[in-house]
């Protein structure tokens, strides 16, 4: 197999992390952004940039020459609960941008293409039931990819994502709120707690999608990471141990969301030859030592 990959998403979390490590492994590596994105600095310059936003020919003919072994598909765009007007970006980022790559890539012969898929497909615990609008499009790409590798030479794979913590990460997810909450004294309101998340770190997913290469195959299969899986109430106490003391919580002062995940979403399996290898409680610890005080 060559060394060229094809990343989408590199200016998120996940997929930033991803990039470092491909280069760092000696991959060549194409990311595919709109127009006017910024990536982060350390990447400039070390990777090809594709456009997505350009004419339907020309993102063909781009992707094609670019000749991929594997493509990593992280692009994506998420609302818990949506509106009206997420629809579209939905459908754009979770279901058009990938259904456009699959179409470009299966021109090809034989590419891995490794999809980043969630356990919010799997709510109540189902084979599918999505959680929400968001989960639904990324199953519906899901069976786009099954289309693909039935029909043509391209080969995948869906590695499902509970969620993620680690070092550079500027989304505005519960962790930090939780820091600040215990940090400043400020009361931070939430719903009663008893909904499973899982979290796994982001060395640990990138090491998963690296693993998930080889395993892409014509039946599209799809595994688990499902990551340290307990109640948000344990998590949050966790995080309050970990910081020498309790977050200052109302609990119940919010409703929960519309089809939390109240029982486990273990459906695929994991993720086979493949094991984390950063313990919650340590990442977790090192990366609310390195956030300072």
């Amino acid at each position: 197999m060559n060394r060229r990959a094809l990343v989408t998403g590199a200016g998120g979390f996940i997929g930033r992390h991803l990039t470092r490590r491909l280069l760092h492994d000696g991959w060549d590596v194409a990311v595919l952004a709109r127009g006017g994105s910024q990536l982060p600095a350390d990447l400039v310059g070390r990777c090809a940039v594709l456009r997505s936003d350009v004419d339907p020919d020309q993102f063909v003919e781009q992707v094609r020459h670019a000749a991929p072994a594997a493509c990593f598909h992280l692009a994506t765009h998420f609302v818990g609960v949506h509106t009206t007007r997420d629809i579209g970006p939905l459908v754009a980022a979770n279901l058009e941008l990938g259904t456009r790559l699959a179409d470009a890539l299966s021109g090809l012969d034989g590419v891995a293409f490794v999809n980043v898929g969630t356990v919010w497909q799997h709510q109540d615990g189902r084979a599918y039931g999505p959680s929400s609008l968001y989960a639904a499009t990324k199953q519906a790409f899901v069976d786009v990819l099954q289309f693909f590798t039935e029909t043509t030479s391209l080969q995948a794979v869906t590695v499902e994502l509970s969620d993620t913590y680690g070092p550079d990460d500027p989304r505005p997810k519960l962790l930090p709120l939780l820091v600040q909450a215990a940090r400043t004294g400020t009361l931070l309101q939430l719903s009663p707690g008893e909904q499973l998340v899982g979290y796994t770190h982001v060395a640990d997913v990138v090491a998963a999608l690296l693993h998930a290469v080889p395993l892409a195959d014509s039946a599209a299969s799809s595994f688990a990471v499902p990551g340290d899986v307990m109640p948000l109430r344990e998590f949050v106490a966790l995080v309050g141990e970990l910081l020498g003391g309790p977050v200052p919580v109302e609990w119940g002062a919010r409703p929960y969301r519309p089809r939390e995940m109240m029982r486990s979403w273990a459906h695929h399996p994991g993720l086979p030859g493949w094991s984390p290898s950063v313990d919650l409680c340590a990442g977790l610890g090192a990366l609310l030592r390195d956030t300072g005080p």
